[in-house]
């Protein structure tokens, strides 16, 4: 009696190496707190932004140049983060058209050409 009990709790023993594990605690991604989180990220949004934005300040989710394109030419989200970083989150994009395209390129045109004070390459 005392070798069936050695032997069952053997058995048993070698039964959970093949139970399931309990599952592994999933992680929360806390994604950025910008002014348009969750809203329309169209132009007059990023000229909004880019209206704050004080290039000689610290970066930060609600101080950045949304105008700006990370190495891969991706522009950034409405809290200042680029694809592949983790906080970054795909913006709510406006449908557009041939016209809004010509419009925006006119209104970029105007922005290259008068760069804020401190506006260089890596500013916050």
């Amino acid at each position: 009696a005392k070798m069936q009990k050695v032997i069952l709790a053997l058995m048993l023993g070698a039964a959970s190496a093949f139970a399931p594990r309990p599952a592994a605690k999933a992680s929360t991604v806390v994604y950025g707190e910008g002014k348009y989180d969750d809203k329309l990220w169209d132009m007059d949004a990023k000229k909004d932004v880019w209206n704050e934005w004080d290039p000689n300040s610290p970066r930060s989710d609600l101080n950045f140049n949304p105008f700006e394109r990370n190495p891969d030419g991706n522009p950034c989200d409405c809290s200042g983060y680029f694809p592949g970083e983790a906080k970054y989150k795909d913006p709510q994009r406006p449908d557009t058209d041939f016209a809004t395209m010509m419009a925006e390129k006119e209104i970029m045109a105007e922005i290259e050409a008068n760069k804020k004070p401190g506006d260089v390459p890596v500013a916050p």
